[in-house]
């Protein structure tokens, strides 16, 4: 099936060629447009570009998706998007500043008047450009007069700028285009060493005078026209991709930050987690929390990425439908056109585990059914709260609980691994214990982990993951692996033969149907996606990239293993294992194997966390503080919960550390036999059980 067929495809922002790519301005994008500045940081995937794009002046006056939600006049500051790697040559980056000034006493600081140009002069060229475009359609008011005379203050305050112009500077467009001319000649001096002799000739100001300078004069000239009248504006610069900037170039960028004020602020973007420590060239001055807001994109509520989903759902299958057939819809329905609960239904672990148990034959399976029978009628005396929840449907049952009670011991952190009728009578007793909102607590904090352990005893090699829960944890806070998710399940829904009349295509019966998808269809689609993205780690046959694919199915194998083991007591007792903790200082096992050195290792580490495969966990809870030294440099990771249906681990993720032997995991990453056999060599062989929390603040649903 052909991409464009599939509205969920494609997913990236970059791969759009079929018209403007869709947009949905995000609560999240009401706090870019204020006059503070922001730093943006997230995963790849997690939405950052269209972010940024939503708030800049192109997309609110072209795209059309974006144009039913907001217009250009509702902001006082004009987005202007930036995106590093097209505009700064990465030679900027590898100057050697002491050799071109041997007697300066601070040649970072020469570094950063020249880098901080190249910036201002982007920034610059990208303001009159706009300004001009916008004063052509009619959205900014500005005089020829007072165009021609801001260049002429422009050429008269700067001179040298002239010498890089094919004639003299006198509008708007003519300096935009010699800006872009200096920028090319800065980034070609910089890639073939000849920084000196361009050195001369760069027009003389301090850092960020130029921006201030153009920028000033244009707020104070132009109005830009809004609903309630003409406005004095600003201009907010997006720099896109400020994760290939390196620290000099970072602290450069925080000290145009520090210095800015209206009509000038920012938005600085970054993949992965944040690096910014707030190091500006302005002595005894770092970036504080007056200067600018820091927002993270991974640790975005639940509930606002789940809106995210159903919006960016919404907008790929309203706009699949023909202009011709495409219903009228306001601005505020738009973003619920794809309602997630309705297409996709609601399903919890006891739903997952009542399908299993319906499937199978095993006599397990029947004595799970019969203790949940018997436990929630037990429930339904001791406890209202799981009374009214087991009573809205006479099928539903606690499955998972009666799981979880059947190889309890009854001690707080002690669990059998095998169970018969004969402990039944034990899990009536503990019903009581349901009125203890703790114990309900970390009864749900094993839920997942009962799923895995069952699904294993009864031989699922596919467990039938299906909801609008299911799918948005899985897609991991990324917007993209969402979209991947939802195009798998649309191409089985494709496969299945649903109708379509020969008016429309079978995407716009998609988007027009409002019938439940099944659930055989979401597992299908589910499972093809993990699958697929399992396949696309090894692509490329370089080194590296092998090294990725081999680190991600050791770790995906050893998170099923501890997850999902049956046969260990610990699976239930410390219930979705799988941050692993990594520590290059530990010492190390005195084996002279070893082929990798721990910084590769590390490196390996790192080029999976930028693809995507891993995150990064903090080292800041008790039990994670627990298997470091106080003054370790370790690092934790886990692997993207995309993975999750392929190796069989907990679709929440994981919530508990492990810590494993970086020197042994050197070794499985050389290791020529099979990754199921070096994998033992990557485990610690600490077995520990997780004490049971009660107490009311450890809640995780």
């Amino acid at each position: 099936m052909s991409a464009l067929d599939n509205p969920f495809r494609p997913a990236r922002w970059e791969h759009h060629s079929d018209g403007p790519p869709l947009i949905w301005f995000a609560p999240t994008a009401d706090l870019l447009v204020q006059d503070k500045s922001v730093y943006v940081h997230g995963s790849r995937g997690s939405g950052k570009t269209t972010l940024l794009r939503s708030i800049c002046w192109e997309d609110l006056l072209y795209n059309p998706s974006l144009k039913l939600q907001r217009t250009l006049g509702d902001f006082k500051n004009i987005g202007i998007y930036i995106r590093f790697p097209d505009h700064i040559s990465s030679s900027l980056g590898y100057l050697e500043w002491q050799k071109h000034f041997p007697d300066a006493p601070q040649p970072d600081i020469e570094f950063f008047k020249f880098f901080s140009l190249a910036v201002e002069l982007i920034c610059a060229e990208k303001a009159l450009s706009a300004t001009h475009e916008l004063r052509i359609n009619g959205r900014i008011g500005l005089s020829a007069g007072q165009e021609l005379q801001l260049v002429a203050d422009v050429v008269a305050e700067f001179p040298q700028i002239s010498a890089f112009a094919e004639h003299a500077p006198n509008t708007f467009a003519d300096l935009a285009r010699t800006c872009r001319n200096l920028v090319r000649r800065i980034n070609e001096a910089s890639g073939r060493g000849t920084v000196g002799s361009i050195l001369p000739h760069l027009p003389a100001r301090e850092p960020y005078e130029f921006l201030d300078f153009i920028v000033e004069r244009i707020s104070r000239n132009a109005r830009l026209k809004a609903a309630h009248g003409e406005i004095a504006f600003g201009f907010k610069f997006c720099l896109d991709d400020c994760e290939v900037l390196n620290e000099l170039q970072k602290k450069s960028i925080n000290t145009l930050v520090r210095k800015s004020r209206f009509p000038i602020s920012w938005i600085v973007s970054t993949a992965g987690s944040n690096s910014d420590i707030g190091d500006t060239f302005i002595a005894q001055q770092p970036l504080t929390d007056a200067d600018r807001r820091v927002l993270s994109l991974d640790d975005r509520d639940r509930s606002d990425f789940k809106a995210l989903c159903e919006a960016v759902c919404s907008l790929r299958t309203y706009f699949c439908i023909s202009a011709a057939r495409r219903p009228e819809v306001t601005a505020a329905a738009i973003t619920s056109f794809f309602p997630l609960e309705a297409r996709l239904g609601t399903q919890d672990v006891n739903d997952i585990i009542g399908q299993m148990l319906r499937r199978s034959a095993s006599p397990l399976a029947r004595l799970v059914q019969s203790a949940a029978m018997q436990l929630r009628a037990a429930m339904w005396k001791v406890s209202p709260h799981y009374e009214l929840r087991f009573k809205k449907s006479e099928s539903r049952y606690p499955f998972y609980e009666a799981y979880v009670l059947l190889h309890w011991t009854g001690r707080e952190d002690s669990f059998r691994t095998t169970t018969d009728e004969e402990h039944i009578p034990g899990i009536l007793e503990a019903a009581v214990r349901f009125r203890d909102g703790s114990f309900q607590a970390w009864m749900r904090r094993k839920m997942v982990g009962a799923l895995l352990h069952l699904s294993s005893r009864l031989g699922f090699k596919r467990i039938p993951y299906a909801g609008v829960e299911v799918i948005v944890s899985l897609a991991d806070g990324s917007i993209r692996d969402f979209l991947e998710i939802m195009a798998e399940i649309y191409e089985k829904y494709v496969q299945t033969g649903s109708t379509s009349t020969s008016l429309e295509s079978p995407a716009e019966h998609f988007a027009r149907s409002r019938t439940k998808i099944a659930n055989k269809v979401q597992t299908a689609g589910i499972a093809s996606a993990s699958e697929s993205f399992v396949a696309g780690i090894s692509i490329q046959n370089d080194p590296i990239s092998q090294a990725v694919s081999v680190a991600v199915e050791a770790l995906g194998k050893h998170t099923h293993h501890l997850q999902a083991n049956p046969d260990d007591p610990s699976a239930l007792g410390r219930a979705e294992r799988g941050i692993f903790i990594f520590d290059p200082d530990q010492r190390g096992r005195g084996n002279d194997r070893y082929i990798l050195s721990r910084g590769l290792v590390l490196g390996i580490l790192h080029q999976a966390q930028l693809a995507g495969y891993i995150r990064p966990a903090q080292l800041t809870s008790r039990r994670s503080r627990s298997l470091v030294a106080s003054d370790s440099s370790a690092v934790a990771y886990r692997l993207h919960k995309r993975f999750a249906p392929y190796f069989r681990f907990s679709y929440r993720g994981a919530y508990e550390f492990v810590k494993i032997d970086i020197d042994d995991f050197a070794l499985l990453l050389t290791a020529t036999g099979s990754s199921d056999s070096a994998l033992a060599i990557a485990t610690n062989d600490e077995v520990e059980q997780l004490p049971l929390p009660l107490s009311s603040d450890e809640t995780n649903d």
